[in-house]
């Protein structure tokens, strides 16, 4: 575990350095709809807060051990870590409204498929200040109609590995 918490510090430190500045809710949600068009993560988890990579990092960790111990078996995470709501990447990601609820920034991102509008979702990102800049700590997907709780990233990294 102490492993863990040192290599996401590092993680975090050296992704820090490349993270572009995002000095408020509609800069980071605009470089983050940026990565995701691109499916390029390290772009992505530049942009997430220390703790936030904390927790993927340790939900890696996990999975990693799970897939040595069954080779042949798909492990929870086998298709990477969940950045948005549903599996298929859009061709168009759009930052939209921030809003302060509660003592915490969030800001919607819309999915959009320009060919098949029925398939389009919001998710949002709840965000963190990190000196003037903003950076991720949750994604909170959109609720799907047959469900009543918020799920986000971190409640499903952790609820993975409950299979």
């Amino acid at each position: 575990m102490q492993k863990t918490v040192i290599a996401a510090a590092a993680f975090a430190l050296l992704m820090g350095n490349a993270a572009p500045a995002a000095e408020t809710p509609q800069e980071l949600a605009e470089a983050f709809c940026a990565a995701r068009v691109q499916d390029n993560e390290k772009q992505v988890r530049a942009l997430l807060s220390p703790a936030l990579l904390k927790v993927i990092a340790e939900a890696e960790e996990r999975n990693d051990a799970i897939a040595k111990a069954a080779p042949g078996d798909k492990p929870p995470l086998g298709d990477g870590i969940p950045y948005q709501g549903f599996p298929d990447r859009a061709p168009v990601c759009k930052a939209g409204q921030s809003s302060e609820l509660a003592g915490r920034m969030e800001v919607t991102v819309r999915y959009e498929f320009p060919d098949t509008p029925a398939a389009n979702w919001t998710d949002r990102l709840l965000l963190v200040q990190s000196g003037t800049d903003f950076l991720i700590d949750d994604i909170l997907f959109q609720i799907p109609a047959n469900h009543t709780e918020e799920i986000g990233l971190r409640s499903v990294l952790f609820n993975a590995f409950d299979q």
